[in-house]
């Protein structure tokens, strides 16, 4: 990457392109994740970047060892461990600071450091109880979120934490197949906005909703968040596992790679099971002619977005945690790589440019230009 190339990427991260050359840079040439390229002769000025970033299940761990070995304080190590007991529900005050086990003077800091940096908030319940949560999750619907949150007594926060633990296990699970005691709970958390959920509708005009649990979100817009795509793939993928007209997918993350290659067989169901996908831009369809009559072909969009989204489903569907990202940041990374990163446990695989680049937009660019020099 040249100098502007790595400005270019600072500007769409919004970090200072100063603070990217003496903070960041030499973090990645210390951790392997690439070589710093100096000017001969010139003060050692940076030149460009040799780029080498590993996949992302690699890269929390080595900033984990990072973090670990600079010794952090105890509030530091507090912070970390609150946002990893607060993800999976809310807690009690009281539940919280014994989970936690600091002193109060500790314990006051590290709510007061987290509430200032927005990532740990505080609420009253009904029955006048102070309840510690991340706003970092269900930041879509705080308001709703926290009414819900408002009328569950503790143990009803236990059974949120379980059933999400069970959601975050198996992503996209059909709502019909949850147990009944759940019910409740489950609607009324749907309701709120708690659990977001993907909808398919079959020939017959009925539902079927694939349940999530709820995921980090860092981003207000929901055009712009990756996993609003990575839930709608899901639940294409467990509607085909579930309720598909001909025959069920037995394995939804081979069908998703796939999907992603444009080695799926043409279908003709695949005009219901896909069209969410359609409609928000993720894989168009072509009709094709088969033995049995009229089929179509799903031929999967590649954008920065697109496939990222891809990896979240892929990462959603072995019932791993995705990554975090937005737009923009999927954007930088394109830009980053001259290309797209799949992170995946067993692969990374990059992709040119030019078999990514956004053609429509090029096209109405190269038609506008067109009308200018009439």
């Amino acid at each position: 990457m040249s100098k502007e190339t790595l400005a270019a990427v600072s500007t769409a991260l919004k970090v200072d392109s100063n603070r990217t050359e003496t903070g960041l840079l030499p973090l990645f040439e210390r951790l392997g994740w690439g070589e710093i390229k100096r000017k001969a002769g010139h003060g050692g000025k940076v030149e460009g970047f040799e780029e080498r970033v590993p996949p992302g299940e690699d890269i929390l761990s080595a900033l984990g060892k990072q973090w670990w070995d600079m010794e952090p304080t105890p509030i530091d190590e507090a912070s970390v461990r609150a946002l990893s007991l607060l993800s999976k529900r809310p807690h009690s005050k009281q539940a919280f600071a014994s989970e936690i086990a600091l002193d109060p003077k500790e314990l006051t800091r590290t709510l007061e450091y987290g509430e200032q940096a927005r990532y740990l908030g505080h609420f009253n319940s009904l029955e006048g109880e102070e309840v510690i949560w991340t706003p970092l999750y269900w930041a879509y619907n705080t308001e709703s979120v926290q009414q819900f949150l408002q009328k569950q007594n503790d143990s009803g926060m236990q059974a949120i934490g379980r059933l999400a633990e069970e959601l975050s296990k198996y992503p996209g699970k059909p709502r019909e197949t949850i147990d009944p005691p759940k019910a409740k709970i489950l609607g009324s958390g749907i309701w709120w906005g708690f659990f977001p959920t993907g909808i398919v509708t079959d020939r017959q005009k009925k539902t079927h909703e694939y349940v999530f649990a709820s995921t980090p979100q860092f981003e207000a817009d929901p055009k712009s968040d990756i996993f609003e795509k990575a839930r709608m793939i899901v639940s294409c993928l467990r509607h085909g596992q579930y309720s598909a007209e001909v025959t069920q997918i037995r394995y939804p993350s081979l069908l998703l790679q796939k999907m992603r290659t444009n080695q799926m067989k043409p279908h003709s169901y695949a005009d219901v099971q896909y069209a969410i996908l359609v409609l928000n831009g993720v894989v168009k369809l072509e009709p094709t002619s088969q033995w049995y009559g009229s089929s179509w072909r799903v031929v999967f969009i590649e954008t920065p977005e697109n496939e990222l989204a891809a990896d979240m489903a892929a990462q959603m569907i072995r019932g791993d945690t995705p990554l975090a990202t937005t737009t923009e940041e999927a954007e930088a990374r394109k830009v980053l790589t001259q290309g797209i990163y799949n992170y995946s446990a067993e692969q990374r695989k990059i992709k040119g440019a030019s078999s990514i680049a956004a053609t429509d937009e090029f096209e109405r660019l190269v038609e506008n230009v067109g009308k200018l020099q009439k």
